[in-house]
């Protein structure tokens, strides 16, 4: 008999590779498995904390918006009770003045029930109310809601009465437009003067604010629109920087624009000039 012979055994080409890499392969599945599982963590608290930033910045324009009608409210009950206190009022004027305070609270109401629309703003979902109005009676009703302020203030707040002027817009977005330009002025405006205009032709209807106060640098002019900023650094006159950012957002969803003309010490003028008749798709 012959040597025997030791068969190798034949293996398959890539059998021994499977083999040894077998293990390895397993240990590459569970280490993408965990990135995968950390960037899934990252982006739900990317999530978060967006949500968290957009819950702050609601609660700061719903406190600001909120606060805003307070003042003319609070003016007329002050003015109320000093015309009481000294009897120079008669049961007509305290008629007058009641009704206004009540037209004033539910105005208020109605702005606070807006308030998810303030914050559809963030998220740019804006929804607009088209109502047909009279703008010359709207802007009357707002700068006569802000003469109590004006009086405390030390300025002087007029407005030359128009003919009707109907217009299609979103009126308690327009209202929400003139009442934060209003307040920017009268807390500006170093107790001189503020006059308000209003204009239209066929197409458009506009608005001019103008105060001579205390004004507005060029360098502070391209940030005022802008959320949580204020004109004045160091601002001792209160608020949360929003007023004209509101501004800004609802002149734009209406397809208008927003015009400011100042310099430091000169006072300050904002134009807002909207489309005269939009819809409700816009």
């Amino acid at each position: 008999m012959g040597p025997e012979r030791i068969r190798t055994p034949i293996l398959a080409p890539n059998s021994i590779h499977e083999q040894e890499a077998g293990p390895a392969d397993d240990t590459l599945s569970i280490e993408a498995r965990y990135l995968a599982e950390i960037d899934e963590l990252k982006r739900r608290n990317s999530e978060l904390e967006a949500a968290v930033i957009a819950r702050d910045n609601f609660l700061a324009i719903a406190a600001h918006e909120l606060r805003n009608p307070m003042t003319p409210i609070l003016g007329q009950v002050e003015r109320l009770n000093r015309m009481v206190a000294h009897d120079l009022c008669t049961g007509i004027q305290i008629r007058t003045a009641l009704d206004l305070i009540d037209q004033l609270v539910r105005l208020f109401i109605k702005r606070a029930t807006t308030l998810l629309d303030v914050s559809r703003m963030t998220s740019g979902k804006l929804t607009l109310r088209v109502e047909t109005f009279d703008v010359n009676q709207l802007v009357r009703r707002v700068v006569k809601a802000h003469e109590p302020n004006a009086e405390h203030a030390g300025s002087a707040l007029t407005y030359a009465e128009q003919e009707p002027v109907m217009a299609a817009l979103d009126a308690l977005a327009v209202e929400q437009i003139l009442d934060n330009i209003l307040l920017n002025a009268l807390r500006y405006g170093c107790g001189q003067p503020i006059d308000v205009t209003l204009g239209y032709s066929d197409a458009q209807v506009w608005t001019v604010v103008k105060d001579r106060g205390m004004g507005i640098s060029q360098r502070d002019q391209s940030r005022i629109f802008q959320r949580f900023e204020q004109a004045v650094s160091g601002d001792t006159h209160g608020g949360f920087g929003v007023g004209l950012w509101v501004v800004g957002q609802l002149v734009q969803a209406m397809g208008g624009e927003i015009k400011v003309d100042s310099a430091v010490n000169e006072g300050t003028s904002f134009k807002v000039t909207l489309p005269r008749f939009i819809t409700q798709t816009r």
